[in-house]
């Protein structure tokens, strides 16, 4: 291997990633732990964006190199994985990259390396958030109701197939767009939110077990708010916060029900805990249908990443 590998770097934060020669990674010793690997496809995923505008506290010093994850395959066995570069101090947008053995999951061969690129981070944010953080004791063995709010996201359509595979038996979806949202497989009510969003309805829902939210904002109060009481337990999962950065919950919101709220992602969740899970996840992934996806050139990253993505689509860059 040269010298040198081509990246996506960022050198000052806001400005869109250049594609860049950077110092290659060193060939690892066998005893070292380290896996060297060939980067085949990365995701442009919402966190991937954050870190690289400077806004995420993941988003380490200047220069950073561009995104958490990829499929690969080793150097110099060939074997497909996927890897995780997240607490690495690199990211994945490179042609090659050196990652802890912890970090590297091996994949079946014939899966699509840039829909397992697209998928793995969105479905993790709704299976860590159930496995990790909802008490699944408290969930009803006849089977459990799930909420998503914000469903017609890439997002949140992964999380509708990850509560069916983890035994929800009726899932509701929350979105601005109704046909979008009567698109979306394994939702089976439908709510629309209203403009303003204090006109939305929840009031007709029935009993709630578990919410997964990825908007947040003035929506998740009047949600929380206006969310009928209820005999059993009610498990509120914060996960995004596309709507908004906060909430002003009122005191009765707590007091008129068993509620829970709890966050999803790294550090309300352990690595150890995403490791343990990483290989049955990977499982869901490879048998799931990807969302629509976006696939360009790395070489392309620096037009590419300020164009819009269209609702429910993944970017995915091949290297």
């Amino acid at each position: 291997m040269s010298d040198t590998i081509n990246a996506a770097q960022v050198t000052s934060w806001g400005s869109s990633p250049t594609y860049t020669a950077v110092p290659a990674p060193p060939a690892p010793l066998a005893e070292s732990g380290i896996v060297q690997i060939r980067v085949l496809a990365a995701g442009v995923h919402q966190l991937v964006r954050s870190r690289a505008a400077g806004k995420h506290y993941t988003s380490g010093p200047l220069p950073h190199v561009v995104g958490v994850d990829g499929v690969g395959r080793t150097i110099p066995d060939g074997k497909l994985v996927y890897f995780i570069t997240l607490r690495t101090g690199g990211g994945s947008f490179a042609q090659v990259v050196n990652v802890p053995k912890s970090y590297v999951f091996e994949l079946p061969e014939g899966v699509k390396p840039e829909a397992v690129a697209a998928m793995v981070n969105p479905a993790m944010s709704s299976w860590m958030a159930l496995k990790a953080r909802v008490d699944m004791t408290q969930l009803p063995k006849a089977g459990w109701t799930a909420l998503i709010v914000g469903a017609t996201s890439a997002s949140g359509v992964i999380a509708a197939a990850t509560a069916r595979k983890l035994g929800a038996t009726k899932i509701i979806g929350v979105a601005r767009n109704a046909a979008k949202l009567a698109a979306v497989p394994n939702i089976d009510v439908q709510v629309v939110i209203g403009d303003p969003v204090t006109s939305t309805d929840f009031s007709q829902l029935g009993e709630v077990d578990v919410i997964l939210d990825y908007l947040y904002g003035p929506l998740t109060t009047h949600l929380l708010s206006t969310l009928p009481r209820q005999r059993r337990p009610l498990q509120y999962v914060q996960i995004g916060t596309v709507a908004g950065p906060d909430i002003a919950l009122p005191g009765a919101a707590l007091r008129s029900k068993n509620l829970t709220i709890r966050g999803a992602g790294p550090g309300a969740w352990g690595f150890d805990e995403l490791n343990d899970e990483l290989p049955e996840m990977l499982s869901f992934v490879a048998e799931t249908e990807p969302p629509k996806l976006r696939v360009e050139k790395l070489s392309d990253i620096e037009k590419v990443w300020g164009e819009k993505v269209q609702d429910g689509e993944r970017l995915v860059f091949t290297v």
